[in-house]
């Protein structure tokens, strides 16, 4: 029977930079190397915590889980 095991986990913090000419501005700040057992819980502290010492408003936040197919 096949199975997945992790290999690595990351997280995608989206910025809003503001809006120019007509336009919404988007900035990535990617976070790799995770713990492959990190919960959503811990996710969202790390934010929400980071959150606080960036300029701008994180407006959506991704979680990247990669595994590898093993048989």
């Amino acid at each position: 029977m096949a199975s997945i095991n992790p290999v690595s986990t990351s997280i995608r913090m989206t910025l809003d930079l503001g809006v120019v000419d007509g336009k919404a501005v988007e900035k990535s700040v990617n976070i790799s190397n995770l713990d492959n057992e990190v919960t959503a819980e811990k996710v969202d502290a790390v934010v929400t915590a980071l959150e606080s010492l960036l300029e701008y408003p994180v407006i959506e936040t991704k979680q990247y889980e990669t595994g590898l197919l093993v048989e």
